[in-house]
């Protein structure tokens, strides 16, 4: 059964309704949201976001949704303690795997393919186009190309990460970096930091005590976000990316001496 709340959030930017109008589907955004759809269409057709149905009529004002924005403003505080990470993006949850083919050989994955850490000895030395040489990345699968979709991923306390998406075309040879430019919008825990990959790098407020990340892609609207799913918190926004496949990546912290470093788990 879909709450009120859920009736309340716009299917584009997932935030509460602000100057609702309806198209001929009968499908409901924020006025704002449509513009900025239709300015993305090089023919300027107004298409629908949801059911793809070409729009011939004027939108119409939805001042009774409207009226329910008001009231959700004038009760934020209530509405985000009880409405979580979860139950905006459940309905957007992906399964998840690992991709073999993709990891480095120093990446040891668990035999579900849903867990990964970083292993001391090089396992399948042998070269393969797929397979990132130098850098230790293992992409997930399905490869995106549309819709929007939301996975989870625990992430050890106190260890280096990084997490996010890159284009199915990058290059698995380089020796070193990645960064949005290179086709790489990922977040990363480096000694405590957190960090976006632009250049130079965007340093992240979060909680020191980030376990569990919640990465939401919303490929149409080109716009990543990522969040701390325990603090229902928003981590980073980022957008505007080019249109092209994109793969889920996972990045585990290198071994120490005495440890085989740290461990990176989907959750969903």
């Amino acid at each position: 059964m879909i709450s009120l709340k859920e009736e309340a959030i716009c299917p584009v930017c997932l935030g509460p309704f602000f100057n609702p109008i309806s198209l001929s589907c009968l499908h409901i955004f924020c006025y704002d949201c449509i513009q900025k759809w239709l300015l993305k269409r090089e023919d300027l057709k107004l298409i629908c976001p949801l059911c793809r149905k070409a729009i011939s009529k004027l939108p119409l004002v939805e001042w009774q949704v409207g009226i329910l924005t008001v009231c959700i403003k004038q009760h934020s505080f209530l509405l985000e303690q009880s409405l979580s990470v979860r139950d905006v993006f459940w309905r957007f949850q992906k399964h998840m795997t690992l991709d073999a083919a993709t990891a480095n050989s120093s990446l040891i994955l668990s035999d579900d393919l849903r867990q990964v850490h970083c292993g001391k000895t090089r396992h399948n030395p042998v070269g393969d186009t797929q397979r990132f040489a130098y850098m230790a990345f293992v992409l997930g699968t399905p490869c995106f190309s549309s819709g929007r979709h939301y996975w989870e991923v625990e992430v050890e306390e106190g260890r280096g990460w990084a997490l996010g998406v890159c284009k199915e075309s990058v290059d698995r040879k380089r020796k070193s970096g990645f960064s949005s430019e290179q086709g790489f919008w990922v977040i990363s825990m480096k000694a405590g930091t957190i960090l976006f990959s632009s250049i130079p790098e965007t340093t992240i407020s979060a909680s020191p005590e980030l376990s569990r990340v919640g990465i939401f892609l919303d490929v149409e609207m080109e716009e990543i976000k990522f969040f701390d799913v325990r603090n229902d918190a928003l981590i980073y926004k980022c957008s505007n990316f080019f249109w092209e496949p994109l793969r889920p990546l996972f990045c585990p912290e290198l071994p120490g001496e005495e440890d085989n470093g740290g461990l990176l788990s989907i959750c969903l």
